[in-house]
């Protein structure tokens, strides 16, 4: 709207200066040929007035349309159109993103690798165990066997004897006492090593915290 007034304005300033401008210079000659003469001066009276009667209105006609033009530029009636700013071309439309490229698939394998490991110590203590020993047994074999105990006894056994009756010898059976050893009859016992099992107490010592190396299987990616 204000593109449009400053428009307007220099247009009725522009028709006032061309308007007037002639009046001015017109006037000024006939102010000049009117000292040569009287009748050049009537004349040029006369024509000046004649003049300046058309200027007059010549000028009110540009006044009342400069007023016209300043009153519709105000209402916004027969104000000059603006051209009307062109739209802005549309932003290309961008372009589409690529695919992107699928991930390989990482290669796993399997490795032996050697690891240190940390083995507590352990406090001293006290523990029981089994355990055997050889020790001196006796037992019987199952045979029997006979032996003379040190001690005699006697006996009667049946025996003959011989005597002489006037003459005559005769065989008699007599009976006689005998003295002998005893001799008894024992089961055979032997004497072998023999092995017991026991238990005893056992003192565990304190062993002291350490490291050793072990070896375990680990994955690691390669391509």
């Amino acid at each position: 709207m204000m593109k449009t007034l400053s428009k307007n304005i220099l247009a009725t300033v522009s028709g006032l200066v061309l308007i007037i401008f002639p009046q001015l210079i017109n006037a000024q000659d006939e102010e000049t040929s009117a000292s040569n003469g009287s009748a050049a001066g009537e004349a040029a009276t006369q024509s000046a007035i004649g003049g300046v009667s058309a200027g007059t209105i010549a000028a009110v006609v540009a006044i009342a349309a400069a007023a016209a033009a300043i009153s519709d530029s105000g209402s916004g009636g027969g104000a000059i159109t603006p051209t009307p700013t062109p739209a802005p071309a549309p932003a290309p439309a961008p372009a589409p993103a690529p695919a992107p490229a699928p991930t390989p698939t990482p290669t796993i394998e399997e490795y032996v690798t050697e690891i240190i490991v940390d083995v507590p110590g352990t406090p001293t203590s006290t523990a029981t165990a089994t355990a055997t020993r050889t020790v001196a047994a006796t037992r019987t074999t199952g045979a029997t066997a006979t032996r003379t105990t040190g001690a005699t006894a006697t006996r009667t056994v049946a025996q003959t004897a011989t005597q002489s009756i006037n003459g005559s010898v005769t065989v008699v059976d007599v009976v006689g006492v005998e003295v002998y050893d005893v001799v008894e009859e024992y089961d055979v016992v032997e004497e072998y090593d023999a092995v017991e099992e026991y238990t005893t107490t056992v003192t565990v010592p304190a062993v002291a915290a350490t490291t050793a190396t072990a070896t375990t299987v680990a994955t690691r990616e390669v391509n």
